[in-house]
């Protein structure tokens, strides 16, 4: 088991908003997408990153397993933490206030991923060549969708899918989505940004170019280029996890 994670600013972008985290070790990942439309949003992400890197650099790695109910146990705190330091240095000071991030976390182990989940960062799973999103994004699109306003379909290219509903260090609480999904040898989990599904909509396409891909170093260098090709219109980050 191992992880790669790569990175892009994006074609348009003046700073990369994006930050990424990942402990072998522990196997422990995180992603962070501060939000553009308010103000530093690399502070924030990087921010809420920093408390995922103090408890891996603080705990022991485990003898054994965590457990699926200990490790969500732990994912939760770290999350609620980030989302209180984020929102702490938003009131400190007026040029930090409103900044905010998405956070996507979890431990990948042999037989699960423990995650938790804020924003419309995405995880999926690919298992048997069938790639599946596994997280639901916090955004006004999805909310359409589960209306029956939008399809699915129509959700991918929506010209205000990039309007999330919720984030880490916007209020002095957040609704944490988490839960475990069961993993088995030869798969393969990929974390992203929305400047990656964004410009890649089509789940088979995504698929194709893992599954295609000698390594996972190779698979996390082709799905940003074909993000990049595609405009690059934001910044792109990329985390990938095989199952031994």
């Amino acid at each position: 088991m191992n992880f790669i994670a790569k990175t892009d600013i994006g074609n348009l972008r003046e700073r990369n908003e994006d930050c990424y985290f990942f402990d072998e070790s522990k196997r422990l990942f995180a992603i962070a997408d501060g939000m553009s439309g308010h103000v530093r949003g690399d502070i924030a992400s990087r921010l809420a990153l920093q408390t995922f890197e103090e408890w891996a650099a603080e705990t022991a790695n485990p003898i054994s397993d965590l457990g699926p109910i200990n490790s969500l146990n732990i994912l939760e705190k770290l999350a609620t933490e980030a989302n209180e330091r984020v929102y702490a240095m938003g009131q400190e000071s007026l040029k930090y206030q409103r900044m905010g991030t998405t956070l996507t976390a979890g431990f990948v182990t042999p037989s699960y991923l423990a995650y938790v989940h804020v924003g419309d960062s995405r995880l999926y799973v690919l298992h048997n060549d069938i790639l599946t999103q596994i997280t639901t994004d916090d955004s006004l699109v999805q909310q359409m969708i589960e209306k029956g306003e939008i399809t699915p379909e129509e959700g991918r290219v929506h010209v205000r899918r990039n309007i999330i509903t919720q984030a880490i260090g916007l209020a002095p609480e957040v609704k944490l989505a988490s839960d475990v999904f069961p993993l088995a040898p030869g798969d393969i989990v990929l974390a992203c940004t929305d400047g990656l599904h964004d410009l890649i909509t089509d789940d088979t396409e995504t698929r194709n170019i893992i599954s295609s891909a000698p390594s996972l170093e190779t698979a996390s260098e082709n799905l940003i280029s074909r993000a990049l090709a595609y405009g690059g219109t934001d910044n792109v980050t990329v985390l990938l996890s095989n199952i031994d």
